[in-house]
Protein backbone atom coordinates (compact mmCIF):
# COMPACT_ATOMS: atom_id res chain seq x y z
CA UNK A 1 0.00 0.00 0.00
CA UNK A 2 1.51 3.46 -1.16
CA UNK A 3 4.76 3.65 -2.93
CA UNK A 4 6.89 6.90 -2.10
CA UNK A 5 10.04 5.51 -3.50
CA UNK A 6 10.08 2.45 -5.73
CA UNK A 7 13.90 1.21 -4.67
CA UNK A 8 12.80 0.46 -0.67
CA UNK A 9 9.74 -1.29 -2.43
CA UNK A 10 12.21 -3.16 -4.74
CA UNK A 11 14.28 -4.74 -2.27
CA UNK A 12 11.51 -5.50 0.06
CA UNK A 13 10.25 -7.73 -2.88
CA UNK A 14 13.59 -9.20 -3.54
CA UNK A 15 14.51 -10.10 0.05
CA UNK A 16 11.25 -12.46 -0.66
CA UNK A 17 11.64 -13.80 -4.02
CA UNK A 18 8.75 -11.51 -4.71
CA UNK A 19 8.06 -10.52 -8.48
CA UNK A 20 4.25 -10.02 -8.65
CA UNK A 21 1.98 -7.32 -6.76
CA UNK A 22 -1.37 -8.84 -6.78
CA UNK A 23 -3.10 -5.05 -5.46
CA UNK A 24 -1.45 -1.83 -5.74
CA UNK A 25 -3.44 0.16 -3.23
CA UNK A 26 -2.80 3.68 -2.94
CA UNK A 27 -4.64 5.08 -0.35
CA UNK A 28 -4.68 8.93 -1.45
CA UNK A 29 -2.80 11.33 -4.33
CA UNK A 30 -0.39 13.29 -2.13
CA UNK A 31 3.02 13.11 -3.78
CA UNK A 32 4.95 11.02 -0.82
CA UNK A 33 2.52 8.69 -0.84
CA UNK A 34 2.83 7.95 -4.97
CA UNK A 35 5.68 9.28 -6.20
CA UNK A 36 7.38 6.18 -6.79
CA UNK A 37 3.80 3.82 -8.38
CA UNK A 38 4.12 5.13 -11.92
CA UNK A 39 8.28 3.66 -11.76
CA UNK A 40 6.64 0.36 -10.21
CA UNK A 41 3.94 -0.58 -13.06
CA UNK A 42 6.53 0.79 -15.65
CA UNK A 43 9.14 -1.70 -14.01
CA UNK A 44 9.95 -4.96 -16.45
CA UNK A 45 11.20 -7.39 -13.72
CA UNK A 46 7.68 -6.61 -11.99
CA UNK A 47 3.61 -7.53 -12.27
CA UNK A 48 1.44 -5.27 -11.13
CA UNK A 49 -1.86 -7.17 -12.18
CA UNK A 50 -4.35 -4.38 -10.31
CA UNK A 51 -4.21 -0.93 -9.32
CA UNK A 52 -6.64 0.58 -6.92
CA UNK A 53 -6.85 4.04 -5.98
CA UNK A 54 -9.91 6.99 -5.26
CA UNK A 55 -10.06 10.02 -8.17
CA UNK A 56 -9.16 13.18 -7.16
CA UNK A 57 -9.91 15.80 -9.09
CA UNK A 58 -8.02 18.42 -6.30
CA UNK A 59 -4.88 17.37 -7.42
CA UNK A 60 -2.57 18.69 -9.95
CA UNK A 61 0.67 17.34 -9.52
CA UNK A 62 2.75 15.72 -11.82
CA UNK A 63 3.14 12.36 -10.27
CA UNK A 64 -0.58 12.17 -9.87
CA UNK A 65 -0.49 12.87 -13.86
CA UNK A 66 2.55 10.23 -14.63
CA UNK A 67 0.76 7.69 -12.48
CA UNK A 68 -2.90 7.82 -14.17
CA UNK A 69 -1.22 8.29 -17.85
CA UNK A 70 0.88 4.90 -16.88
CA UNK A 71 -2.30 3.15 -15.47
CA UNK A 72 -4.11 4.16 -18.95
CA UNK A 73 -1.79 2.55 -21.11
CA UNK A 74 -1.21 -0.21 -19.23
CA UNK A 75 -4.90 -0.79 -18.98
CA UNK A 76 -5.47 -0.14 -22.71
CA UNK A 77 -2.85 -2.95 -23.68
CA UNK A 78 -4.28 -5.46 -21.53
CA UNK A 79 -1.29 -5.31 -18.72
CA UNK A 80 -3.49 -4.31 -15.77
CA UNK A 81 -6.74 -3.55 -13.74
CA UNK A 82 -7.40 -0.13 -12.76
CA UNK A 83 -10.05 -0.20 -10.48
CA UNK A 84 -10.96 3.26 -8.93
CA UNK A 85 -14.01 2.41 -5.80
CA UNK A 86 -11.37 2.38 -3.25
CA UNK A 87 -14.27 1.96 -0.63
CA UNK A 88 -16.16 -0.17 1.84
CA UNK A 89 -17.89 -1.73 -1.63
CA UNK A 90 -14.86 -3.49 -2.51
CA UNK A 91 -14.72 -5.52 0.59
CA UNK A 92 -13.89 -9.09 -0.40
CA UNK A 93 -11.90 -8.32 -4.03
CA UNK A 94 -8.80 -7.62 -2.46
CA UNK A 95 -8.35 -10.96 -0.20
CA UNK A 96 -5.43 -13.14 -0.89
CA UNK A 97 -5.86 -16.40 0.89
CA UNK A 98 -5.36 -16.27 4.79
CA UNK A 99 -4.66 -12.57 4.34
CA UNK A 100 -7.49 -10.28 4.32
CA UNK A 101 -7.54 -7.00 3.19
CA UNK A 102 -10.36 -5.49 4.68
CA UNK A 103 -11.20 -1.35 3.82
CA UNK A 104 -12.97 0.43 6.74
CA UNK A 105 -12.87 3.97 4.99
CA UNK A 106 -14.27 5.94 2.81
CA UNK A 107 -18.15 4.77 2.87
CA UNK A 108 -20.38 4.73 0.52
CA UNK A 109 -21.29 8.04 1.10
CA UNK A 110 -17.63 10.19 1.45
CA UNK A 111 -16.76 7.62 -1.60
CA UNK A 112 -19.10 8.98 -3.50
CA UNK A 113 -19.07 12.14 -2.70
CA UNK A 114 -15.43 12.38 -2.96
CA UNK A 115 -12.78 15.83 -2.32
CA UNK A 116 -15.72 18.67 -1.27
CA UNK A 117 -15.66 22.36 -0.48
CA UNK A 118 -17.42 23.75 2.46
CA UNK A 119 -20.65 24.48 0.74
CA UNK A 120 -21.26 20.88 -0.23
CA UNK A 121 -24.32 19.02 2.05
CA UNK A 122 -21.76 16.81 3.85
CA UNK A 123 -19.10 19.65 4.19
CA UNK A 124 -15.25 19.61 3.27
CA UNK A 125 -13.53 16.49 2.65
CA UNK A 126 -10.02 16.80 2.06
CA UNK A 127 -7.90 14.73 0.41
CA UNK A 128 -6.33 13.40 3.77
CA UNK A 129 -9.94 13.12 5.26
CA UNK A 130 -10.78 10.74 2.46
CA UNK A 131 -7.75 8.95 2.44
CA UNK A 132 -8.25 5.04 2.41
CA UNK A 133 -7.61 3.33 5.45
CA UNK A 134 -6.69 -0.35 5.29
CA UNK A 135 -6.86 -2.99 7.97
CA UNK A 136 -4.71 -6.13 7.08
CA UNK A 137 -6.02 -9.22 8.37
CA UNK A 138 -4.55 -12.74 8.59
CA UNK A 139 -7.63 -15.62 9.25
CA UNK A 140 -9.76 -13.05 9.95
CA UNK A 141 -8.00 -11.48 12.85
CA UNK A 142 -6.81 -7.92 12.55
CA UNK A 143 -3.16 -7.53 12.48
CA UNK A 144 -1.85 -4.30 10.78
CA UNK A 145 -3.99 -0.77 10.39
CA UNK A 146 -2.71 1.41 7.36
CA UNK A 147 -4.67 4.56 7.69
CA UNK A 148 -2.88 6.57 5.01
CA UNK A 149 -3.10 10.42 5.99
CA UNK A 150 -6.28 10.04 7.91
CA UNK A 151 -7.18 13.04 8.88
CA UNK A 152 -9.72 14.00 12.20
CA UNK A 153 -12.78 14.38 10.57
CA UNK A 154 -12.41 11.59 8.29
CA UNK A 155 -11.82 9.83 11.38
CA UNK A 156 -14.34 11.01 13.27
CA UNK A 157 -16.73 9.81 10.23
CA UNK A 158 -15.44 6.51 11.17
CA UNK A 159 -16.48 7.14 14.76
CA UNK A 160 -19.83 7.88 13.60
CA UNK A 161 -21.01 4.50 11.68
CA UNK A 162 -18.90 2.44 14.02
CA UNK A 163 -15.76 1.43 12.81
CA UNK A 164 -14.09 -1.15 14.27
CA UNK A 165 -10.30 -0.52 13.84
CA UNK A 166 -8.66 -2.11 16.44
CA UNK A 167 -5.34 -3.93 15.35
CA UNK A 168 -2.07 -4.89 17.16
CA UNK A 169 -0.28 -2.26 14.63
CA UNK A 170 -0.98 0.92 13.63
CA UNK A 171 1.06 2.90 11.26
CA UNK A 172 -0.20 6.08 12.38
CA UNK A 173 -1.49 8.56 9.72
CA UNK A 174 0.22 11.41 8.48
CA UNK A 175 3.61 10.57 9.42
CA UNK A 176 2.68 11.59 13.03
CA UNK A 177 2.51 15.24 11.53
CA UNK A 178 -0.98 17.67 12.20
CA UNK A 179 -4.28 15.92 11.74
CA UNK A 180 -6.23 18.73 11.42
CA UNK A 181 -7.78 18.82 14.97
CA UNK A 182 -8.11 21.42 17.29
CA UNK A 183 -6.15 19.88 19.52
CA UNK A 184 -3.78 16.92 18.09
CA UNK A 185 -2.88 15.43 21.31
CA UNK A 186 -6.20 14.19 22.08
CA UNK A 187 -7.15 13.18 18.10
CA UNK A 188 -3.93 10.89 18.96
CA UNK A 189 -5.33 9.44 22.48
CA UNK A 190 -8.70 9.26 20.94
CA UNK A 191 -7.31 7.30 17.75
CA UNK A 192 -4.94 5.10 19.89
CA UNK A 193 -8.01 4.37 22.38
CA UNK A 194 -9.92 3.26 19.20
CA UNK A 195 -7.49 1.04 17.95
CA UNK A 196 -5.39 -0.49 20.74
CA UNK A 197 -2.34 -1.01 19.57
CA UNK A 198 0.70 -2.94 20.91
CA UNK A 199 2.95 -1.16 18.68
CA UNK A 200 2.87 2.50 16.66
CA UNK A 201 4.70 3.15 13.77
CA UNK A 202 5.52 6.55 12.60
CA UNK A 203 6.77 6.39 8.63
CA UNK A 204 8.54 9.34 8.38
CA UNK A 205 11.42 10.79 6.17
CA UNK A 206 14.00 12.65 8.61
CA UNK A 207 14.17 15.86 6.37
CA UNK A 208 10.41 16.48 6.45
CA UNK A 209 8.96 18.32 9.04
CA UNK A 210 9.50 17.77 12.38
CA UNK A 211 7.61 14.48 13.05
CA UNK A 212 5.99 12.99 14.56
CA UNK A 213 5.38 16.08 16.63
CA UNK A 214 5.18 15.61 20.43
CA UNK A 215 1.94 16.07 21.15
CA UNK A 216 0.66 13.42 18.64
CA UNK A 217 3.19 11.02 20.96
CA UNK A 218 2.24 12.30 24.35
CA UNK A 219 -1.26 11.71 22.83
CA UNK A 220 -0.70 8.04 22.47
CA UNK A 221 1.03 7.66 25.80
CA UNK A 222 -2.00 9.10 27.40
CA UNK A 223 -3.70 6.75 26.23
CA UNK A 224 -1.66 3.54 26.23
CA UNK A 225 0.97 4.28 28.61
CA UNK A 226 3.79 1.91 28.84
CA UNK A 227 2.21 -1.39 27.38
CA UNK A 228 2.57 0.63 23.71
CA UNK A 229 6.23 0.56 21.70
CA UNK A 230 6.44 3.32 19.30
CA UNK A 231 8.98 2.81 16.90
CA UNK A 232 9.93 5.71 13.91
CA UNK A 233 11.65 4.28 10.54
CA UNK A 234 13.70 7.46 10.42
CA UNK A 235 15.54 9.15 13.36
CA UNK A 236 13.25 12.40 14.11
CA UNK A 237 14.72 15.66 14.05
CA UNK A 238 13.12 16.57 17.07
CA UNK A 239 14.49 13.43 18.94
CA UNK A 240 18.18 13.90 17.10
CA UNK A 241 18.97 17.65 15.82
CA UNK A 242 22.40 17.11 15.47
CA UNK A 243 24.53 14.76 13.08
CA UNK A 244 23.44 11.41 13.51
CA UNK A 245 25.25 9.02 15.65
CA UNK A 246 27.06 6.02 13.89
CA UNK A 247 24.79 3.34 15.51
CA UNK A 248 22.26 3.85 13.10
CA UNK A 249 21.11 1.52 11.37
CA UNK A 250 18.09 -0.54 9.33
CA UNK A 251 16.27 -0.73 6.00
CA UNK A 252 14.32 2.31 5.79
CA UNK A 253 16.36 5.27 5.19
CA UNK A 254 19.52 3.15 4.58
CA UNK A 255 20.83 5.47 1.64
CA UNK A 256 20.99 8.66 3.65
CA UNK A 257 21.57 6.52 6.99
CA UNK A 258 19.66 8.23 8.78
CA UNK A 259 17.38 4.87 10.34
CA UNK A 260 16.44 4.53 13.54
CA UNK A 261 13.99 1.13 13.72
CA UNK A 262 14.06 1.18 9.55
CA UNK A 263 11.75 -0.87 7.64
CA UNK A 264 9.71 -2.94 10.12
CA UNK A 265 8.80 -6.78 9.71
CA UNK A 266 5.53 -7.84 10.59
CA UNK A 267 5.14 -11.56 11.22
CA UNK A 268 2.35 -13.93 12.37
CA UNK A 269 2.84 -16.83 14.77
CA UNK A 270 1.03 -19.01 17.10
CA UNK A 271 1.46 -16.87 19.38
CA UNK A 272 0.02 -13.55 17.90
CA UNK A 273 1.82 -10.62 15.70
CA UNK A 274 5.64 -9.79 16.56
CA UNK A 275 7.80 -7.68 14.89
CA UNK A 276 11.68 -6.81 13.79
CA UNK A 277 13.30 -5.39 14.78
CA UNK A 278 12.37 -5.92 18.40
CA UNK A 279 12.95 -3.42 21.49
CA UNK A 280 16.45 -4.65 22.23
CA UNK A 281 17.50 -3.74 18.85
CA UNK A 282 15.89 -0.69 18.30
CA UNK A 283 16.55 0.14 21.70
CA UNK A 284 20.94 0.38 20.70
CA UNK A 285 20.00 3.33 18.14
CA UNK A 286 17.69 4.78 20.81
CA UNK A 287 19.82 5.00 23.64
CA UNK A 288 22.70 7.25 21.47
CA UNK A 289 19.59 10.04 20.57
CA UNK A 290 19.40 13.11 22.18
CA UNK A 291 16.02 13.43 23.55
CA UNK A 292 14.12 10.06 22.35
CA UNK A 293 10.04 10.69 22.18
CA UNK A 294 9.61 7.22 21.99
CA UNK A 295 10.37 6.60 25.40
CA UNK A 296 11.98 7.19 28.76
CA UNK A 297 13.80 4.83 30.59
CA UNK A 298 10.85 3.72 32.89
CA UNK A 299 8.90 2.76 29.54
CA UNK A 300 12.17 1.22 27.97
CA UNK A 301 12.57 -1.23 30.91
CA UNK A 302 8.78 -1.85 30.62
CA UNK A 303 9.24 -2.30 26.77
CA UNK A 304 12.52 -4.94 27.57
CA UNK A 305 9.85 -6.73 29.74
CA UNK A 306 7.10 -7.03 27.24
CA UNK A 307 9.52 -8.41 24.80
CA UNK A 308 11.35 -10.77 26.66
CA UNK A 309 7.57 -12.09 27.61
CA UNK A 310 6.95 -12.44 23.67
CA UNK A 311 10.18 -14.30 22.58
Amino acid sequence: MDVPAIMPLLEAMGRVGASTVDHLILSHADNDHIKGAAALMAHDEVAVKALWANPDSTKLSEAFIDLLTVAADRHKRGLIDVRTNLNVGANGALDCGRIGVRILHPGILWAGVGPAKGKHPVGSITSNGMSAVVRIELDGSPAVLLPGDLDAKGFAEMQRVGVDMTAPVLVFPHHGGRSGAADNREFARELAIAVQPDLVIFSHGRSSFLNPRKEIVDGIRDALGSKVQIACTQVSRACHASSLPASTSGQSGIYSRFACAGSLSITATSRGISWSPGVRRHSVTVDSLESPMCRTRELDADHRMLQIEKE
